[in-house]
């Protein structure tokens, strides 16, 4: 995300079989246009080369609490030039002394002088579980840290339980989050995202080309932001973003379940998935055999899910659309505006080439305002959320 680009983050490494894995962590989030600079436990420098982390960092890595070749105070200079102090993998051991504030190798030193963080545990399953390291993991929660759960598998120790570090990709989630201001802190929020499936046969059904990009990137943004957010998705290969409930279906009926299901207690609904208009009157069940002749389809309307929302809406409750035009954008969405009672919509032009680009340029209209946004899909959610708040939360806490 673009949201990392130039920020100053201190990654810090312990004693974990899987701290193998920092060094890809450390490039994903370079790669995301982050400088990283790198401290390491005794035990870390057991599992992975300082020189290795050295070299890609292009920083020396802080692995002394007292080192003797230079008169820098290495944990408070690291602590005054980061923003951002991550401990990935981070054992029990060191969760516990981080909990209790002891401070007696280079990573605790700097998780002292930070004060929060993200936490990213990898242990035993059994070793995770332990109450102790729950009480711990708690402990931070409250004092400010996000813990990033480990997922489940097999572990190490062949064992299979909960307790291997978080993947990469939830990583970087993690800390792209850490950057994105709480503009919606203890907001629910659904996001629509993909495209609907209708079929015609077994194997032959109609869609369109939406990848789902920009409706998980919103759905991304909104996390960042603080809310506790519901994704569903159509078909797609896009990964379950960190931290995000994930919901999937197919056609536009299992589409308006969930939605209407899901929208009960939502602050905000954004409805960014491309759902189909129309449905064959009848499935067959057998696959159609081609043949010489025509194949002629009839069709019928299918649910209005945006309309079918703003008509159950709730007082104070947010309801945004997506909306891909070929032509007069402001007009068209102010029409939908007032005919769906909609708060808001995202107008974009399809002439332009948006289906499954990474980048795009959309209108953010209300019934007083226009505003262009220009970039990729994850700037432009960003931008999305920002909007969304300042027009309809901002001044009313």
């Amino acid at each position: 995300m673009s949201i990392l680009r130039n920020r100053k983050i201190v990654l810090g490494i312990t004693g974990s079989i899987a701290a193998y894995k920092s060094v890809e962590i450390l490039r994903s989030i370079q790669k995301a246009g982050a400088e990283v600079r790198v401290a390491m436990t005794p035990s870390a420098l057991k599992f992975v080369s300082k020189l290795t982390l050295q070299t890609l960092s292009e920083y020396p890595v802080y692995y002394e609490a007292i080192p003797e070749d230079t008169v820098e105070i290495r944990h408070t200079s690291l602590a005054a030039w980061g923003e951002l102090f991550i401990v990935a993998p981070a054992t029990a051991n060191t969760i516990a002394k981080i909990a209790c504030g002891i401070a007696d190798n280079p990573v605790t030193d700097l998780a002292l002088c930070f004060g929060k963080g993200i936490i990213c545990p990898a242990m035993n399953v059994r070793m995770y579980e332990n109450p102790v390291t729950q009480e711990n993991l708690k402990k931070l929660k409250q004092l400010g840290y996000e813990i990033v759960e480990p997922s489940r598998g097999f572990l190490a120790c062949k064992e299979e339980g909960k307790g291997r570090l978080a993947e990469v990709e939830d990583i970087l989630d993690a800390v792209s989050y850490w950057f994105i201001p709480k503009l919606l802190k203890g907001k629910k929020v659904v996001v629509t995202a993909g495209a609907t499936r209708e079929y015609i046969d077994p194997v032959r059904f109609i869609s369109n080309p939406s990848s789902g990009k920009m409706g998980f990137a919103v759905a991304k943004a909104a996390r960042g932001a603080g809310a506790e957010v519901t994704l569903i998705t159509g078909k797609t290969h896009l990964k379950t973003p960190y931290g995000i409930k994930r919901i999937d279906v197919e056609t536009v009926e299992e589409m308006k379940e969930a939605v209407l299901e899901a929208v009960k207690d939502a602050d905000i609904y954004i409805s960014a998935a491309a759902i189909g208009d129309y449905k064959p009157t009848k499935r067959e069940e057998k696959k159609i055999k081609k043949s010489e002749g025509k194949l002629i389809l009839e069709l019928e309307r299918t649910p209005d899910i945006l309309k079918l929302v703003s008509e159950r809406k709730k007082s104070g409750q947010i309801v945004v659309g997506f909306a891909a035009e070929t032509d007069n954008l402001v007009e068209n969405a102010r029409e939908k505006i007032e005919k769906k009672n909609l708060n808001g919509i995202v107008a974009n032009d399809v002439k332009k080439g948006i289906f499954g680009s990474d980048k795009t340029e959309v209108l953010f209209i209300t019934r007083k305002e226009v505003s262009p946004i220009s970039g990729s899909k994850e700037e432009v959610a960003l931008e999305v959320i920002k909007l969304i708040y300042e027009n309809f939360f901002k001044g009313v806490e």
